[in-house]
């Protein structure tokens, strides 16, 4: 892809990448954490990986819920830090604090109580369903810390610092991987540079993984709420108290958010029944394709890195009151993430075999999974246009168009067409994955024209 490199195109792209980079670290961290990670997880066999993989669904629609706060509040900072009205991004910040807080209470009670059923409703193998329950339950006691700094994380991101969600992400990522080195496995000899040594454990299996996940994303929440209490950061948090909670600032909040919650929520349901779907066909497939998800995790790393970038600078350019600078960086980022994106699906495909091998030794798992991968590369230059405009979009609190593409791609496109030819027609897990693909680029069409129609420059937040 040619750029016309301009002065104005050096100076987005170098602002652009700015924000973009530590995004990308923080999910590249992530990413490879993740993989070692699940080959921990893999080592223990194929049911304990389909454990975890029938409830993984049911985790992003929790994260989804949690995204009304910060995407919200995230475009009302944007805007402020753009107008330059700092005091004012910093009293959101307390509205915030509360909103998320009492959000994540409820989502912690409402998994405890409803964990037990939620594998028969995904339609999970029923020797899977104790571990997935209690993988659930476990992960939920990080929700209260790691939710609430999550959104503040967004208000971080809409103001332009992208470095302390950076950090906050490799504390949990390290920590994850330590304890579950821990945790998941029991005490045994381990050889160190020619010396064996014993190493103690805890032998939790599944149950371990929950645990030092809970513990990892409640440090990494922790640091945000700490850093953002600090006389140093970008925007500082102010608690307000209980009797000053401003009902008007979260329906302002929640105007924006909701819908963008929404629309996460409807795509998650959905992937629950894609997931439903898949976890029918047996445990091979559940397995197969959730390390398949780990793998395509090296798209939405860049990704997500690119669409952090236009959702601060359309939103901040939109509050200085530049609409053409705001539609220039959209459509910058989405260039330099299209061209990435490509290479990411050229590596993924030609290394499927390799990559799918590094977490699982199940030669049949391996066989299908490696065939995921493939099919999965060709999803990656859609990602990135979904990806980038959906975030600008969300930078001008453009959410609710949005929130009716999704829905409609996800259940006319991915979830019919998955029914037809995965369940009717019985074309396998590979057929159902290929309906993902089609989904994706539904969707990146749709939104890079609404994109292109400049509707959401007239939006007030």
């Amino acid at each position: 892809m040619k750029l016309n490199y301009s002065p104005l195109a050096r100076a987005t792209d170098r602002e652009i990448l700015r924000l973009a980079w530590p995004c990308i670290m923080e999910s590249l961290f992530a990413t490879l954490v993740g993989f070692i990670d699940t080959a921990m997880v893999g080592s223990l066999g194929a049911h304990a990986t389909a454990a975890i993989g029938a409830v993984s669904a049911f985790t992003w629609f929790n994260h989804s819920l949690i995204s009304m706060v910060g995407v919200g509040g995230t475009a009302i900072v944007a805007r402020l830090v753009g107008a330059r009205e700092m005091d004012e991004a910093e009293k959101i910040s307390g509205q915030v604090f509360w909103m998320a807080l009492l959000l994540s209470l409820f989502q912690f009670v409402f998994v405890q109580t409803c964990a037990p059923m939620v594998p028969a409703l995904l339609q999970a193998d029923p020797s899977l369903h104790h571990d997935s329950a209690m993988y659930l339950r476990c992960l939920s006691f990080g929700f209260l810390i790691n939710h609430t700094g999550q959104s503040l994380g967004g208000l971080l991101r809409g103001a332009g610092d992208t470095k302390t969600t950076m950090v906050s992400g490799m504390i949990a990522n390290i920590a994850n991987m330590v304890l579950n080195f821990f945790m998941i496995y029991e005490s045994r000899m381990i050889t160190v540079l020619g010396v064996t040594i014993p190493m103690w454990g805890m032998g939790l299996g599944v149950m371990g993984a929950a645990i030092a996940s809970a513990v990892a994303n409640s440090l990494a929440g922790s640091f945000v709420i700490l850093r953002m209490l600090g006389k140093k950061a970008r925007i500082r948090l102010r608690v307000c108290k209980l009797s000053e909670l401003k009902f008007d600032v979260w329906k302002r909040v929640l105007r924006i958010g909701a819908p963008a919650a929404v629309e996460r929520c409807a795509v998650n349901v959905g992937q629950m029944v894609f997931s439903a779907m898949i976890s029918s066909i047996g445990v091979t497939a559940i397995a197969a394709h959730t390390l398949a998800i780990q793998i395509e995790g090296l798209g939405y790393m860049p990704a997500y890195g690119f669409a952090t970038a236009a959702t601060a600078m359309v939103g901040q350019r939109l509050g200085a009151g530049d609409r053409d600078g705001a539609s220039y960086a959209g459509k910058r980022a989405a260039k330099l993430a299209l061209g990435l994106l490509v290479l990411v699906g050229i590596g993924t495909f030609s290394l499927s075999h390799q990559l799918i091998a590094l977490f699982t030794p199940d030669p049949d798992v391996r066989l299908v999974g490696a065939m995921l991968v493939r099919i999965c590369s060709f999803e990656q230059p859609f990602n990135a246009i979904n990806s980038v405009f959906s975030g600008a979009l969300q930078g001008a609190g453009d959410t609710r168009k949005p929130m009716v593409y999704s829905f409609a791609s996800m259940w006319c496109v991915r979830i019919l067409m998955a029914y037809i030819f995965g369940v009717l027609l019985d074309l396998g897990v590979g057929a159902i994955w290929w309906c993902m693909v089609a989904d994706l680029g539904c969707r990146a069409l749709l939104f890079t024209r609404r994109f292109y129609k400049g509707q959401w420059a007239d939006i007030k937040v």
